[in-house]
């Protein structure tokens, strides 16, 4: 039983190297990159008081950055107004980063 899992997950795992991103895709995923280092670079860390805020070291944040799950990349990379997703790299706090959230109308 034991192999046969070991076998699917072998096989799954192939199916998935397979699949190449589109360039607008791959440039969509580039461009969430960026964005998640610019979230970290504007968040305050915890239990910070001062004008200093989020991380600022450079390997730090491409640390931060290459931890983010892939389907968060992948659902940010799926959105379609890519406005708001610059709007979001412009953002220079947490508050304005939120605003460009659209709200949901029915």
């Amino acid at each position: 039983m034991k192999l046969f899992a070991l076998a699917m997950i072998a096989v799954l795992a192939g199916g998935c190297e397979d699949e190449k991103d589109t360039p607008e895709v791959a440039q969509n995923k580039a461009e969430c990159r960026r964005l998640e280092a610019h979230i970290f670079q504007i968040t305050p860390r915890p239990g910070e008081t001062g004008a200093e805020r989020g991380v600022t070291d450079p390997k730090r944040i491409e640390e931060l950055v290459a931890k983010v799950p892939v389907e968060d990349i992948q659902q940010c990379a799926a959105v379609k107004d890519r406005r708001v997703i610059a709007c979001m790299q412009a953002a220079p706090d947490v508050a304005a980063l939120r605003a460009c959230i659209p709200t949901k109308t029915e």
